[in-house]
């Protein structure tokens, strides 16, 4: 692959890379296995970038080559409960491929919007999202009641959204 092409291919996978992560991993559970798939797209599609048609969007492409991944991963591990029938991974890989600029405006979004919660809304968020406490653990890490964690949770999630949705409005308007 010459300079040029590497330094396109980069370019094109930076911006694909958070859609093809997204697609990954709401149809593989396991976060450590979706890495995986996702690593293993990344080299496939470094190797197979000379047969990308440069005239199609990368994005639809890519997710294309992790589709297939998807499949082969599905194929090892076909007795998991959290398998999907492969006509919804059909449904859900062509709602990702029609929707992929959306998809990356509102990861953005959500990036900058998250930047802007602070304090224990932030600190909450955390326990939840990235811990993956329940409810119950985030009260008991931030020393409230479960109401209050529940509530606190609900109420950022509102100004999340709805920051989202003025970033989205701000988009289209432009």
């Amino acid at each position: 692959m010459k300079c040029a092409d590497s330094e396109k291919l980069a370019v094109l996978w930076t911006k694909a890379c958070p859609t093809v992560a997204g697609y990954v991993s709401s149809v593989i559970p396991d976060f450590h296995q979706a890495e995986d798939v996702l690593h293993q797209v990344a080299v496939i599609v470094v190797r197979k970038f000379d047969d990308y048609d440069q005239t199609k969007p990368f994005t639809p492409w890519a997710l294309g080559v992790a589709k297939r991944e998807v499949l082969k991963h599905r194929r090892n591990f076909a007795t998991d409960r959290h398998v999907f029938a492969e006509d919804l991974l059909d449904v859900i890989t062509a709602v990702y491929q029609e929707h992929a600029d959306v998809l990356e405006e509102r990861r953005r979004a959500l990036h900058e919007c998250l930047g802007k919660i602070e304090g224990r809304g932030r600190k909450a968020l955390k326990l939840r999202y990235v811990e993956g406490l329940k409810p119950q653990g985030v009260a008991e890490r931030l020393q409230v009641s479960a109401a209050a964690a529940r509530m606190l949770l609900s109420r950022v999630r509102n100004v999340l959204r709805q920051c989202i949705q003025r970033h989205m409005n701000r988009a289209t308007t432009s």
